[in-house]
């Protein structure tokens, strides 16, 4: 079951740079362009960055059972947060 799809917006390509550096050093997953899928761990995450619109979208297509689709957003959450603080 797919999770609700989460729109960031006001995301400059300095802050789109750290998303992708964060999500690499935290979970070890490469993100490789604007847009594209990963899996790790039976969890699996699209993305898409419009630079033009400032804006992201992030959603989990897959994800193992027993986790609920709260928790997980609330890890992209966080994240999220965390490049936001970052920004300044």
């Amino acid at each position: 079951m797919a999770c609700d799809r989460l729109t960031y917006s006001g995301v400059d390509a300095s802050m789109w740079g750290r998303v992708r550096n964060l999500i690499g050093q935290e979970y070890g997953i490469a993100v490789e362009g604007d847009a594209g899928e990963a899996s790790k761990r039976g969890f699996t995450i699209e993305w898409a960055y419009d630079a033009g619109k400032q804006m992201l979208e992030v959603r989990c297509t897959s994800k193992p059972f027993l986790v609920p689709c709260g928790t997980v957003n609330k890890h992209i959450e966080h994240l999220a947060a965390q490049c936001r603080v970052a920004d300044g």
